[in-house]
Protein backbone atom coordinates (compact mmCIF):
# COMPACT_ATOMS: atom_id res chain seq x y z
CA UNK A 1 0.00 0.00 0.00
CA UNK A 2 1.39 3.31 -1.02
CA UNK A 3 1.24 5.79 1.43
CA UNK A 4 0.70 9.77 0.52
CA UNK A 5 4.78 10.13 1.33
CA UNK A 6 5.38 7.26 -1.19
CA UNK A 7 3.37 8.81 -3.58
CA UNK A 8 4.67 12.29 -3.71
CA UNK A 9 7.79 10.56 -4.42
CA UNK A 10 7.27 8.08 -7.04
CA UNK A 11 5.48 11.62 -8.26
CA UNK A 12 8.64 13.22 -8.18
CA UNK A 13 11.16 10.57 -9.34
CA UNK A 14 8.56 9.33 -12.55
CA UNK A 15 9.27 10.73 -15.69
CA UNK A 16 6.49 12.98 -17.01
CA UNK A 17 6.15 14.69 -20.13
CA UNK A 18 4.46 18.18 -20.43
CA UNK A 19 2.69 16.76 -24.03
CA UNK A 20 -0.61 15.05 -23.90
CA UNK A 21 -1.12 11.53 -26.04
CA UNK A 22 -2.81 13.34 -28.34
CA UNK A 23 0.71 15.35 -29.00
CA UNK A 24 3.00 12.02 -28.57
CA UNK A 25 0.23 10.22 -31.17
CA UNK A 26 0.60 13.30 -33.72
CA UNK A 27 4.63 13.48 -33.04
CA UNK A 28 4.78 9.56 -34.10
CA UNK A 29 2.29 10.26 -37.58
CA UNK A 30 4.99 12.99 -38.57
CA UNK A 31 7.95 10.90 -38.24
CA UNK A 32 5.75 8.00 -39.88
CA UNK A 33 5.30 10.56 -43.23
CA UNK A 34 9.00 11.81 -43.01
CA UNK A 35 10.93 9.34 -42.34
CA UNK A 36 10.16 7.61 -45.81
CA UNK A 37 11.24 10.74 -47.54
CA UNK A 38 14.42 11.29 -46.01
CA UNK A 39 15.59 7.84 -46.48
CA UNK A 40 14.49 7.91 -50.24
CA UNK A 41 16.76 11.21 -50.20
CA UNK A 42 20.12 9.56 -48.40
CA UNK A 43 18.98 6.58 -51.14
CA UNK A 44 19.61 9.48 -53.73
CA UNK A 45 22.63 10.96 -52.40
CA UNK A 46 24.62 7.49 -51.79
CA UNK A 47 23.65 6.62 -55.69
CA UNK A 48 24.84 9.76 -56.86
CA UNK A 49 28.18 9.67 -55.21
CA UNK A 50 28.87 5.79 -56.47
CA UNK A 51 27.91 7.23 -60.07
CA UNK A 52 30.03 10.72 -59.44
CA UNK A 53 33.25 7.74 -58.42
CA UNK A 54 32.63 6.20 -61.89
CA UNK A 55 32.47 9.24 -63.74
CA UNK A 56 35.86 10.30 -61.82
CA UNK A 57 36.79 6.86 -62.32
CA UNK A 58 36.58 6.30 -65.78
CA UNK A 59 37.97 9.91 -66.83
CA UNK A 60 41.43 9.10 -64.86
CA UNK A 61 41.71 5.99 -66.81
CA UNK A 62 41.59 7.97 -69.63
CA UNK A 63 44.08 10.50 -68.58
CA UNK A 64 46.33 7.72 -67.58
CA UNK A 65 45.87 6.22 -70.61
CA UNK A 66 46.29 9.21 -73.13
CA UNK A 67 49.89 9.91 -70.55
CA UNK A 68 50.83 6.90 -70.98
CA UNK A 69 50.69 7.26 -74.90
CA UNK A 70 51.90 11.19 -74.93
CA UNK A 71 55.50 9.47 -73.58
CA UNK A 72 55.11 6.43 -76.15
CA UNK A 73 58.03 7.83 -78.22
CA UNK A 74 60.54 7.92 -75.21
CA UNK A 75 59.11 4.29 -73.73
CA UNK A 76 58.60 2.64 -77.42
CA UNK A 77 61.93 1.25 -77.10
CA UNK A 78 62.01 -0.19 -74.16
CA UNK A 79 58.77 -1.50 -74.18
CA UNK A 80 58.31 -2.99 -77.99
CA UNK A 81 54.55 -1.88 -77.72
CA UNK A 82 52.49 -0.08 -80.28
CA UNK A 83 50.89 3.17 -79.05
CA UNK A 84 47.57 1.72 -78.61
CA UNK A 85 49.05 -1.47 -76.64
CA UNK A 86 50.95 0.85 -74.33
CA UNK A 87 47.91 2.68 -73.89
CA UNK A 88 45.63 -0.20 -73.43
CA UNK A 89 48.13 -1.76 -70.57
CA UNK A 90 48.11 2.00 -68.89
CA UNK A 91 44.64 1.12 -68.34
CA UNK A 92 44.43 -2.44 -67.34
CA UNK A 93 47.11 -4.53 -68.10
CA UNK A 94 45.58 -8.49 -67.16
CA UNK A 95 49.37 -9.68 -66.68
CA UNK A 96 49.84 -7.80 -63.59
CA UNK A 97 46.21 -7.34 -62.92
CA UNK A 98 46.56 -3.38 -62.39
CA UNK A 99 43.69 -0.83 -63.39
CA UNK A 100 43.57 2.81 -63.41
CA UNK A 101 39.88 1.94 -62.92
CA UNK A 102 40.10 2.17 -58.99
CA UNK A 103 37.64 -0.30 -57.78
CA UNK A 104 35.45 -0.50 -60.74
CA UNK A 105 35.20 -3.77 -62.34
CA UNK A 106 38.12 -3.90 -65.07
CA UNK A 107 36.86 -7.08 -66.42
CA UNK A 108 33.67 -8.65 -67.48
CA UNK A 109 30.04 -6.93 -69.15
CA UNK A 110 31.14 -3.56 -67.47
CA UNK A 111 34.21 -3.30 -69.35
CA UNK A 112 37.00 -4.98 -72.05
CA UNK A 113 40.24 -3.28 -72.82
CA UNK A 114 40.64 -4.33 -76.02
CA UNK A 115 36.72 -2.76 -77.42
CA UNK A 116 36.27 0.27 -75.12
CA UNK A 117 39.40 1.60 -75.57
CA UNK A 118 39.37 3.57 -78.85
CA UNK A 119 43.12 5.41 -79.97
CA UNK A 120 42.58 7.14 -82.64
CA UNK A 121 45.66 7.84 -84.98
CA UNK A 122 47.19 10.59 -83.88
CA UNK A 123 47.08 14.13 -85.18
CA UNK A 124 49.86 14.56 -87.39
CA UNK A 125 50.82 17.94 -86.60
CA UNK A 126 53.88 18.54 -88.68
CA UNK A 127 52.81 15.77 -91.38
CA UNK A 128 55.57 14.13 -91.64
CA UNK A 129 53.82 10.78 -91.42
CA UNK A 130 55.17 9.56 -88.30
CA UNK A 131 54.55 9.36 -84.21
CA UNK A 132 56.53 12.72 -83.54
CA UNK A 133 57.30 15.54 -80.53
CA UNK A 134 53.85 17.86 -80.76
CA UNK A 135 51.39 15.40 -82.66
CA UNK A 136 48.31 14.82 -80.80
CA UNK A 137 46.89 11.87 -79.22
CA UNK A 138 43.16 11.66 -78.39
CA UNK A 139 42.13 8.64 -75.73
CA UNK A 140 38.28 7.31 -75.42
CA UNK A 141 37.67 5.05 -72.36
CA UNK A 142 33.75 3.50 -72.48
CA UNK A 143 32.59 1.97 -69.26
CA UNK A 144 29.30 0.49 -68.27
CA UNK A 145 28.16 0.79 -64.88
CA UNK A 146 25.46 -0.86 -62.76
CA UNK A 147 24.46 0.77 -59.87
CA UNK A 148 25.16 -1.70 -56.76
CA UNK A 149 21.56 -1.77 -55.29
CA UNK A 150 19.39 0.09 -58.09
CA UNK A 151 19.68 -2.57 -60.42
CA UNK A 152 18.42 -5.15 -58.34
CA UNK A 153 15.74 -3.54 -56.20
CA UNK A 154 14.38 -0.64 -58.35
CA UNK A 155 14.80 -2.10 -62.28
CA UNK A 156 12.69 0.94 -63.55
CA UNK A 157 15.81 3.20 -64.18
CA UNK A 158 17.78 1.98 -67.21
CA UNK A 159 21.32 -0.26 -66.28
CA UNK A 160 23.65 -0.02 -66.85
CA UNK A 161 25.11 3.96 -67.24
CA UNK A 162 27.36 4.32 -69.97
CA UNK A 163 29.96 6.57 -69.13
CA UNK A 164 32.42 7.41 -72.12
CA UNK A 165 35.27 9.79 -71.42
CA UNK A 166 37.97 11.19 -73.98
CA UNK A 167 41.11 12.98 -72.74
CA UNK A 168 43.63 14.39 -75.76
CA UNK A 169 47.30 15.49 -75.25
CA UNK A 170 50.52 16.10 -77.16
CA UNK A 171 53.09 13.75 -77.43
CA UNK A 172 56.21 14.39 -75.50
Amino acid sequence: MMTHLTMRAHYLLAPHSSRSPRQRGQAAVETALLLPALVILLFGIIMTGFTFYAFIQVSNAAREGARAGSLYRITQATSGLTLVQTVRQAIYDPGTGSSALGFLTPTGSSFNVTSDVSVPAPVDIDGDGTISSGDRLTVTVTYRYSLPILSVMLPVFPQPIVIVRSVEMEIQ
